[in-house]
């Protein structure tokens, strides 16, 4: 029933004296009287009375036909009047209510012109007031939400600001932030301020409004730990595109800008272009300085020069890290003592792992699936060195907390899983006995699964993911041999479709979905472990070769992050390892990045990408000591322009840790 303000309405005592058994505690309520008050508190609701509502508009239309009015608001500027009723203004601002209370020595009727207000300004405010509505549009919002703070109208300032965070986009949101900068509105400068960071790239490439930043905004947003660029090739180019609008101004200030990018993460190639453009600008000494000082961070990173400590880099405003937007989590695994249940967390920006004790899993967990929906690690199946399981559990980032969801129809070990549509499927595997051609489908929404159409070859130890709206399997173990086949389920159809085989047969093989590609990664033939890659299209029908990894592996896990693909882990053919790389397509390359703080095989990895508290899983929340000790520096480059080459900083990637053996 909708909750409304209404009437109080009191029992009399004869209504009370109809029932004597209710005066006394120990005798029970009858069920007569049950109904009998539920009867009665229909009716009663049936009285209620919602005072805004019905009120409001009675009050709206005597001030329209101005009865009992007893100020005019005058608006000499546009020759119009405005008649209305001072306790009404009053009973929603202070500003009104001081007003009347103190400037007015009479309560007859008065008339009040307030400069620079104007006649649709004052009517949104009026209208808020009389029927706590407000007609807000594109056009009008800025100048209602200025008088809202002006007239100190609180109730119609906090609709104002729901409105403008309901209608941000990339091409509105430096002008909101702007406003709510302007007005002190603290809340609505931080949702804008957020948005910005996280919407940073399409901002500077798209939106008009970029080129109105003044250089301390500018300043301030470049400066941000946390602020979401791929690259810092990207902060570089949005200080050209504001500086060349007009650069004879705007020149003046690139030694700010110029230090307030991490010019020692820059690309070469990016660095040879902003050489170029800015060669072209009235520049001083100290901006021509700072470009050469970061031109040689850029190019001793390139030369593999001796790097130094991470707490070295972050002295140095030039090599700083950002916080990441996206982060690898990897769970489970058979380590080299045994089934595990640790949980590690990447962050790409300092390329480094990092354990988290206390997020690991209940029990040690091996050969299970791990798929990320909004922003919550699902775990499925997997064994536990004497048990296959059918059970599933949801890890939130967000709280840090475990808790089980609906068991599956089957115990399944070696699983493959994937997400498609929110819902995750869950594919093959092995239950102790026999292994599975069946699937199921799981609805976070439901808390439910629900099997659908078997595959058309029963699979362990394979691989899936989803691109494009369908589910792709490929590859796994027949329980008599290694397979090459693949195939694809179209959750419309319910049906599943056999794909061209892959060029060679892949047991404990990965599968990623990757730039509307399936990449095959790895896995076992039979008699070795593989390092070669394939992909295929599903426009074009065919598997093609891709460059190898630098090690054969397979039962590894794998993830996507920034547009690259991070093999993580494995089985190598003599024992689990804990090496890492990661796949660049447009350079068709892999690179070696920082080995898992325990080596493992087995165990499964995803992404998240977003969360709003991905600083406790990466750097800055893990390394908080030693960021503590570096913050108070104020991004001042002269130390490193003065010092010399030889004895400065070159990069952050390189970092003392002990690491546990694999």
């Amino acid at each position: 029933m909708e909750k409304r303000d209404c009437e109080v309405v009191h029992v009399s005592s004869e209504q009370m004296s109809l029932y004597p058994e209710e005066k006394n505690e120990d005798v029970p309520m009858s069920r007569k009287w049950r109904e009998h008050r539920l009867a009665q508190s229909e009716r009663w609701a049936c009285t209620m009375v919602d005072f805004r509502r019905e009120l409001g508009p009675q009050l709206e239309d005597l001030r329209s036909k101005g009865l009992f009015c007893d100020v005019t608001m005058v608006f000499p500027q546009d020759g119009r009047k405005m008649h209305v009723h001072r306790n009404i203004l009053a009973s929603c601002s202070h500003y009104f209510r001081t007003l009347f209370t103190f400037n007015m020595t009479t309560s007859g009727h008065i008339e009040v012109e307030i400069p620079g207000i104007t006649y649709s300004d004052m009517e949104a405010i009026v209208q808020f007031a009389y029927t706590h509505k407000a007609n807000l549009t594109a056009s009008n919002i800025e100048s209602v939400i200025v008088t809202a703070d002006r007239l100190n109208v609180l109730g119609l300032l906090k609709v104002c600001e729901d409105f403008l965070l309901e209608h941000m986009n990339t091409d509105n949101a430096i002008g909101i932030y702007k406003i709510a900068k302007y007005l002190h509105c603290r809340s609505l400068e931080s949702h804008t301020w957020s948005f910005l960071l996280k919407n940073f790239h399409f901002l500077y490439t798209s939106s008009n409004e970029f080129l109105q930043l003044t250089p301390d905004e500018l300043v301030q947003i470049l400066r941000a730990d946390d602020l979401i660029i791929d690259s810092e090739d990207y902060a570089c180019a949005a200080v050209v595109k504001w500086v060349y609008f007009l650069p004879d101004v705007r020149s003046a200030y690139l030694p700010q800008l110029l230090t307030s990018v991490r010019l020692g993460l820059v690309s070469r190639a990016t660095y040879d272009a902003l050489m170029q453009k800015f060669s072209s600008l009235p520049t001083d000494s100290e901006s021509m300085c700072i470009l050469q000082k970061g031109y040689e961070l850029c190019r001793g990173a390139d030369d593999t020069i001796l790097r130094p400590q991470l707490c070295q880099s972050l002295g140095n405003p030039m090599l700083r890290p950002r916080v990441p937007n996206e982060v690898i989590f990897v769970l489970g695994g058979w380590s080299r003592d045994g089934v595990c249940a640790d949980m590690e967390t990447y962050d790409n920006r300092v390329d480094k792992w990092y354990e988290n004790e206390s997020e690991s899993y209940e029990h040690s967990l091996a050969y299970h699936a791990m798929v990320a929906v909004d922003k919550a690690l699902y775990v499925i199946g997997g064994y536990t060195t004497v048990k296959y399981l059918n059970s599933a559990k949801r890890f939130e980032p967000l709280t840090k907390t475990w808790s089980e969801i609906a068991p599956m129809h089957s115990s399944r070990c070696y699983v493959c899983a994937a997400e498609l549509g929110g819902l995750i499927y869950a594919c093959g595997g092995f239950d102790g006995t026999n292994r599975h051609s069946s699937v199921e489908r799981y609805c976070p929404v439901k808390n439910q699964w629900q099997l659908v159409c078997d595959m058309s070859s029963v699979r362990s130890d394979a691989g899936a993911c989803g691109v494009d709206g369908k589910l792709y399997v490929a590859g796994g173990f027949s329980g008599t041999e290694c397979l090459n086949t693949a195939e694809c389920y179209d959750p419309s159809s319910n049906q599943w479709t056999n794909l061209t085989p892959m060029s060679c047969q892949r047991s404990g093989v990965t599968v990623v979905a990757f730039q509307h590609a399936i990449y095959a990664i790895g896995g076992f033939n039979g008699s070795v472990r593989l390092d070669e890659v394939e992909k295929y299209y599903p426009d074009r029908g065919g598997w093609f070769p891709v460059k190898e990894m630098l090690k054969g592996r397979s039962n590894f896990a794998a993830a996507v992050i920034e547009n690259k693909i991070y093999v993580v882990g494995g089985y190598d053919g003599s024992g689990t390892t804990g090496h890492v790389e990661f796949y660049e397509s447009d350079k068709d390359e892999w690179t070696e990045a920082d080995s898992l703080r325990v080596g493992r095989s087995a165990a499964s990895a995803c992404t998240i990408k977003g969360l709003d508290n991905i600083q406790e899983y990466t750097f800055y929340g893990k390394e908080a000591t030693l960021v503590a000790q570096t913050d108070s520096f104020d991004w001042q480059i002269s130390p490193y322009i003065c010092a010399p080459l030889q004895a400065r900083s070159w990069s952050m990637n390189t970092r003392s840790r002990n690491k546990r053996p694999s």
